[in-house]
């Protein structure tokens, strides 16, 4: 594997130049599968390394890296995409594989123009989602999800998007007869999930399948689809287990929301980095509170894992319709049902005409399925 790096990168990991590798011909595939473009640079006063894939600009970023990190800069670089390329659902035998083709890492400087050219744009779309770095991993885990699906153009106007391109790499890696572990380049686990909203005498829930790796945050995106929820209001989750502190997964860009939280009786996690499968099965009960005035109570039930070819979030099915946003809680709901049911109340026509633009849009699941694939 060739690690082709900018002047920056090369000084400060300390590379003699006497160990450099001619860059020359990993412009095209099948070489160029193998190789990555390489800069350290500086995001919000940040040292990060940004890799780009040669041949599919799809990118890994290692965080805050220390001079012990950069002295072992080979090993850090395998670790690093072999934990990009699992958390895109990569079959482990396709990552294996790949990994063993490519050989022992290798530098050497950057190609030309065109290639820094990529890779500086790569580095920009990265600071522009700064907010998926963690600044407490080295690795980082949701920045390739992001910005590996950026849509990006070629010198001759054809348009891709990187994660989409290095699936279709990675096929060559497949077994031709069949006749080995791994049939598809993904191999995706799924958590089947059953969310319902908490109102005794109602039963209104969704089902859907995400990917286990995907994040809190991306489950709330989810959660506010399925529902139709407007997105208006605060959030969080609480995750609990017998024998163990509670969790709170919360908004993490919202210092007021952290301030409400006694840090010694419950452990405070921010959703934007803590995956699904950090949490389940081993909590037996999640909950999702939004709007923390209203307070719709959520409870979210792990059903069963299942596998898949597809690194996709799909709505299954569901029952019932949400309160509308705004109603006042349950207590509101439950005027609101009373009044929307007596036409002869005097608040009934203002009552109807307020619920359209509050209520849960009528959606097939077709519909639904679009909105999650976006």
């Amino acid at each position: 594997m060739l690690i082709q790096c900018t002047k920056a990168l090369l000084d400060k990991a300390g590379i003699n130049p006497s160990e450099l590798k001619s860059p020359e011909g990993y412009e095209e595939l099948p070489r160029a599968l193998t190789a990555w473009q390489a800069n350290l640079v500086n995001i919000d006063r940040r040292k990060a390394i940004v890799l780009m894939n040669n041949a599919t600009r799809y990118p890994v970023v290692i965080y805050r890296p220390r001079s012990k990190d950069l002295a072992r800069m080979k090993g850090l670089i395998r670790e690093a995409i072999v934990v990009a390329l699992r958390m895109e659902g990569i079959c482990e035998t396709v990552i294996e594989r790949y990994m063993a083709a490519a050989g022992e890492i290798e530098f050497s400087k950057t190609t030309n123009r065109s290639m820094i050219a990529r890779l500086n744009r790569t580095v920009y779309e990265v600071g522009a989602m700064q907010h998926c770095l963690d600044e407490s991993t080295l690795i980082q885990r949701y920045i390739s999800i992001s910005a590996g699906r950026l849509l990006q153009g070629s010198s001759s106007n054809d348009y891709f998007v990187p994660i989409k391109k290095m699936i279709e790499c990675l096929e060559s890696y497949l077994d031709e007869d069949g006749n080995g572990i791994c049939q598809s380049v993904l191999d995706v686990e799924l958590y089947q999930l059953r969310v319902q909203i908490e109102i005794e005498g109602f039963d209104i829930w969704r089902r859907v399948l995400v990917p286990s790796v995907l994040s809190f945050l991306h489950l709330h995106d989810v959660i506010q689809t399925v529902f139709d929820w407007h997105g208006y209001h605060l959030h969080m989750f609480e995750a609990r287990r017998q024998g163990s502190k509670v969790k709170q997964i919360v908004m993490g860009e919202d210092l007021e929301t952290l301030q409400w939280f006694d840090v010694n009786s419950c452990d405070i996690l921010e959703e934007r980095f803590t995956a699904l499968k950090d949490i389940f099965p081993d909590h037996e009960e999640v909950t999702y509170t939004y709007d923390l005035g209203d307070s719709w109570n959520h409870t979210i039930t792990l059903e069963k894992t299942v596998r898949s070819d597809a690194f996709e979030v799909t709505y299954l099915d569901g029952r019932g319709e949400r309160p509308p946003e705004d109603v006042g809680g349950i207590g509101g709901y439950m005027e609101y049902i009373r009044v929307m049911a007596d036409d002869t109340d005097p608040e009934h026509e203002n009552m109807k005409a307020w619920a359209e633009s509050q209520g849960e849009r009528k959606q097939s699941p077709e519909e639904i399925n679009s909105r999650l694939k976006h």
